[in-house]
């Protein structure tokens, strides 16, 4: 069944462009392109250089999850990702039960939010600055599987379908610094774990790579083909095929690679992609994080593109952090932004079969007549 219908590529060919805040909600509705925000880009933003917050001067602006559903909201946006210690009494701490019955009866129900996927923080805690499932130590290693336990356990109670696992410390700094092949064993024997426990729950789990940052030479999973690498495994290890892959369009900028060709490498390799993570950034620069189509249009257009394609039916979610910036209008230019790329890439696979004659004469410019005049227009 192809991705979209007739009916939903005519609608999206008769919209007036470009599309505004109403138009790009009604965009994405009508053509069931789902997008998500994680709870971190509707909150305060800190780095070394303001170790407070940036917007810490501000006596208005709360950071608590109720706050960040409030301006995610405000955005135009109603489903928002969490990490697991949105709901810890503290840090890598005991679940507070109380704090999620009264965000699923009370501010979730009141503003009609849902959390698609629930996301793994074993980096903020000093106890994990040497890694979590990779950690030398393995009262600690065994610690950091209990964070991802715990996820399980919020999903189940709060109908979230995704567990997200970005390693974050989990990693070297310099060479000579781990046993790689060590560390790798036992990141993937931690996902094993947490795999099963996801088959049973009827939770997804996904692997998040990044080529570095935090760590400075290298993150367990620093590549697309490493995290769809150890996805086979775990799921050869666990049976069957409930393992897969969030692909971060910036992580991918970072690899100096394309969020397109690791879509496509998962395809080729038989592993689902569960979930993606939209922003911007440079090619070959740090993880920044910018608002969605800021930087690299065409290249974004293509992803869209590819993905759709490729049939992906699940969130688009928000990873950005825009440090300076009010978050709510960031998010909500960021959502405007996915939605006139997306418009311009359901707008090329209406042609998608003048582009496959084009491509077959292998040519920059024949491919350019077909998608310039949609790119510019």
């Amino acid at each position: 069944m192809p991705r979209f219908s007739p009916e939903q590529i005519t609608f999206a060919l008769e919209l007036e462009r470009p599309l505004n805040r109403e138009r790009a909600l009604e965009f994405l509705s009508g053509l069931d392109i789902r997008h998500s925000v994680g709870h971190w880009s509707a909150g305060d933003f800190y780095d070394r250089f303001a170790p407070l917050g940036y917007h810490s001067d501000n006596a208005t602006f709360g950071n608590t999850f109720e706050a960040q559903c409030r301006r995610t909201k405000a955005a135009g946006i109603d489903a928002i990702e969490i990490h697991q210690h949105v709901f810890e009494k503290t840090l890598n701490g005991e679940l507070d039960w109380q704090a999620v019955e009264r965000a699923k009866t009370g501010f979730l129900a009141e503003l009609g939010m849902t959390i698609p996927a629930c996301n793994i923080n074993t980096w903020t805690n000093p106890i994990f600055r040497l890694g979590g499932p990779c950690n030398p130590d393995p009262a600690l290693r065994r610690a950091a599987v209990d964070e991802m336990m715990k996820a399980v356990e919020l999903c189940k109670a709060l109908k979230i379908p995704i567990i997200s696992v970005w390693p974050g410390s989990d990693g070297a700094d310099y060479h000579f610094q781990i046993d790689y092949l060590q560390s790798l064993e036992w990141f993937t024997e931690a996902l094993v774990t947490v795999n099963k426990a996801c088959i049973e729950a009827g939770v997804k789990l996904a692997i998040e790579p990044k080529p570095y940052e935090p760590r400075e030479l290298f993150m367990i999973v620093p590549t697309a083909g490493s995290a769809i690498l150890v996805a086979q495994q775990v799921n050869q290890r666990s049976g069957g095929n409930n393992c897969g892959v969030t692909v971060d369009y910036g992580h991918q900028k970072m690899e100096a690679t394309t969020a397109s060709t690791a879509c496509d490498l998962a395809a080729y390799a038989g592993v689902q992609i569960h979930k993606f993570d939209i922003n911007d950034a440079r090619q070959g620069r740090n993880d920044q994080d910018l608002i969605f189509g800021t930087v690299s249009i065409p290249e974004s257009v293509d992803y869209l593109f590819t993905t759709f394609v490729r049939d992906y039916r699940g969130y688009y979610s928000q990873d950005q952090f825009t440090y300076r910036d009010d978050p709510t209008r960031a998010m909500e230019h960021s959502m405007v932004n996915f939605a006139n790329l997306a418009l311009k890439a359901v707008r090329v696979y209406a042609r998608k079969d003048e582009l496959d004659r084009a491509r077959s004469a292998g040519t920059g410019p024949d491919i350019l007549d077909i998608v310039s005049p949609i790119l510019v227009g």
